[in-house]
């Protein structure tokens, strides 16, 4: 979600401090108690009972709510993969667009480039055909 802290709902705030830490602490327990299993076996299977009943207590809240999750992931990723081939068709038309652009741009730039040659050309031979005035200045006698 983009939007900042302070914009979310209660919903949103509700889940953020208790659904999500559950569901982390459900994790947690139900990894503790495997690797406890494999490190010291013995005190697992004399307390299996009890071990049994701290993942069941977390995970009446924490399962369900996981599995709501997955379910919106799960959702969010189907429409992400329906949207492929509208945002491939939107980069293509883009690429066109941008290149379409490009190729104006460079023909003014060109189109300027030979106008300026011809008027600067023009002006040159201007200059070779106007006639020399010779400017004679005199000295007045006092």
């Amino acid at each position: 979600m983009s939007k900042r802290s302070d914009d979310k709902s209660f919903n949103d705030r509700m889940v953020g401090k208790t659904v999500l830490p559950a569901i982390y602490l459900w994790l947690l327990a139900c990894g503790a108690v495997v690797g406890m299993g494999i490190w010291k076996p013995n005190v697992v299977l004399e307390n299996l009972d009890g071990f049994i009943a701290l993942i069941a207590i977390i995970g009446g809240v924490a399962g369900p709510a996981l599995s709501t999750v997955l379910r919106m992931w799960e959702s969010e990723q189907t429409q992400e993969v329906d949207n492929i081939p509208t945002e491939l068709k939107h980069q293509r038309e883009r690429n066109t667009d941008a290149q379409e652009h490009k190729m104006i741009l460079e023909k003014l730039a060109q189109k300027h480039e030979h106008q300026m040659e011809a008027l600067a050309q023009s002006h040159q031979h201007s200059m070779c055909e106007t006639p020399k005035v010779e400017i004679k200045t005199t000295k007045k006698e006092k």
